[in-house]
């Protein structure tokens, strides 16, 4: 897998004068497109597409600081810009400066290096999971967008619900008990990082519910299933240390985080992430 990821880096470097998108990305990997999306996510914190335009501007920057006579309209065009105005737009975002200062001198310019992949060998806290079955089912829940970081994002809308009475709302209409720890669903990836999370359970059927409540159709899947007590460490180490000995990649389809009490005063939960799997084609 290693070996893959710097394939699919390589592939970007030798390409960013090219119309290159996150599937030949991924094909010079070895992998799925959905895969390699998540993956790169996962273990980089941004997506495919903002790798390529964050290499692309810095190469761009270094052009035109190391000679006046590179025009900018070439440089639009070499990489991949419809206008010079696109590229200056972009340009600017990055940088804080057009392209045109660019080329003077004391101008702070930014610089994002091309990525490495490394193994860090760790081996000391060993990883329990299973591989289950699990028929299509629904669920039922209050839903929310998240755009960039689900580690920041989510615990903060998590917050709001437990703090505005939603959580135990949704209990009610689901027909479970106060305080009942809600599952987390996260689908609709797309590929500018942001995705969909749902805080809810299972229903046995879809029955009349209250207004704002979204019903989620979750199809029959494979399933690898990790348990542990810090969720966010936990993705990370399925990404970082699961996924790339595994004879498995991520397959399209809701992930799910479930949640149970250990403890009598409600304090400790134990979660456990469902990720859907399917074997790798060799």
């Amino acid at each position: 897998m290693l070996r893959s990821m710097q394939e699919a880096l390589d592939f970007v470097e030798r390409n960013l004068q090219e119309r290159i998108g996150v599937e030949e990305v991924a094909g010079a990997a070895m992998m799925s497109k959905y895969h390699f999306q998540r993956m790169f996510h996962m273990l980089t914190g941004f997506t495919v597409s903002v790798y390529i335009r964050n290499r692309r501007l810095t190469r761009a920057a270094e052009a035109l600081a190391a000679s006046d006579e590179v025009k900018v309209i070439d440089l639009a065009l070499s990489y991949g810009y419809d206008s010079p105005e696109a590229f200056a737009k972009a340009f600017q975002r990055m940088h804080g400066v057009t392209p045109s200062s660019a080329r003077s001198r004391n101008v702070k310019l930014k610089s994002y290096p091309r990525l490495s992949f490394h193994i860090q060998l760790k081996g000391d806290v060993e990883m329990n999971y299973r591989i289950v079955e699990a028929e299509a089912s629904v669920a039922a829940g209050k839903e929310t967008l998240v755009v960039s970081d689900p580690y920041k994002e989510i615990p903060v809308f998590v917050e709001q619900i437990w703090e505005d009475g939603t959580h135990d709302q949704i209990n009610q209409a689901l027909g479970r008990e106060p305080r009942s720890l809600l599952s987390g669903y996260h689908y609709d990836f797309t590929e500018d990082g942001s995705r969909l999370y749902l805080m809810g359970e299972a229903i046995a059927e879809v029955a009349e519910l209250p207004t704002g409540l979204t019903v989620l159709s979750i199809p029959a899947q494979t399933y690898a299933v990790f348990e542990g007590h810090e969720v966010a460490e936990l993705w990370m180490r399925i990404y970082s240390e699961w996924f790339p000995s595994a004879g498995f990649e991520q397959a399209e389809g809701p992930c799910i985080e479930k949640y149970t009490w250990i403890d009598a005063d409600c304090e400790k939960a134990l979660c456990e992430v469902w990720i859907p799997v399917m074997k790798k084609e060799r």
